[in-house]
């Protein structure tokens, strides 16, 4: 009889264990990935609106220009997680100053003059569960890209560079923003919010007037072009092309046969920095 309560007891007791890791494995590879998945996709929603929060942050110092004015947006960069089983997702932010070149470098001329801006603003979720997203601010432009689905998606959540306007006086008209970003390098990665902050310097307008050429270096490579493709389709007598320009540059030529383009050109220099 003792022998057999003692077995009893045994065999409850590793099945109670056995009980045990089921649960445990179950909760590992089904609730722990559903539930990081769900706080990623949180984490991936709020880096969305920081990123357009910053654009449009960005175009108000444009168009309330007042020199040493400052904005500020605040960056969280860490998902929520799971305590014990998961860590937390910690996503990277790197900014990269106008130089020659440089990602978001663009070159805007005529045959009279010719005028530079550039810097970018990068920031990739490393997500784990949920698909990865990486956010790309150039070119007065916010770049969407996921990974992790196929074919790849990639989209423009906000196209600022060009804007057209109505005809006058014979000519097309268009309008231009350029944003030279200056501060950094910066490549930064936290798991506790920080915030970006974007100062306006300086403030300056040009008028080009002809057959429009553009040059821009970024790894974003063609995906410009769609979006200047879209915003000038519907303008009568304009045409738009784009070739490679070589050591890194696309060349997008904006051209008409009929009427002069007339293309007036903002360009903000801001400084961006980061505060803790």
């Amino acid at each position: 009889m003792y022998e057999e309560e003692g077995v009893a007891t045994a065999v409850g007791a590793i099945l109670a264990i056995l009980i045990f890791i089921f649960l445990l494995s179950l909760f590992i590879t089904s609730y722990l990935p559903a539930e990081m998945a769900s706080y990623e996709e949180q984490y991936s929603t709020s880096v969305t609106n920081d990123m357009m929060q910053f654009v449009s942050s960005v175009s108000l110092l444009s168009l309330n220009f007042r020199q040493g004015e400052t904005v500020s947006v605040t960056y969280d960069l860490q998902s929520g997680y799971v305590p014990l089983f998961a860590t937390p997702t910690v996503g990277e932010l790197s900014l990269t100053p106008s130089a020659r070149g440089s990602n978001g470098y663009i070159m805007v001329g005529n045959s009279t003059m010719n005028l530079s801006a550039g810097g970018s603003l990068y920031v990739l979720t490393n997500n784990r569960y949920f698909v990865d997203e990486a956010f790309d601010y150039e070119a007065s432009t916010l770049f969407y890209e996921q990974y992790g689905s196929s074919p790849l998606i990639n989209s423009t959540l906000q196209f600022n560079l060009i804007q057209t306007e109505p005809p006058t006086n014979g000519s097309i008209n268009m309008s231009m923003n350029l944003v030279n970003i200056m501060g950094g390098p910066i490549s930064f990665s936290s798991q506790s919010p920080f915030t970006l902050s974007a100062t306006a310097l300086s403030k300056s307008t040009y008028l080009l007037k002809g057959n429009i050429t553009l040059n821009l270096s970024s790894s974003l490579g063609s995906r410009l072009y769609p979006s200047l493709l879209e915003e000038l389709s519907g303008i009568n007598g304009v045409h738009i092309s784009q070739s490679s320009g070589g050591n890194g540059y696309e060349k997008i030529s904006i051209y008409s046969v009929t009427s002069p383009i007339a293309m007036n050109i903002t360009e903000l220099n801001v400084i961006v920095g980061i505060n803790g």
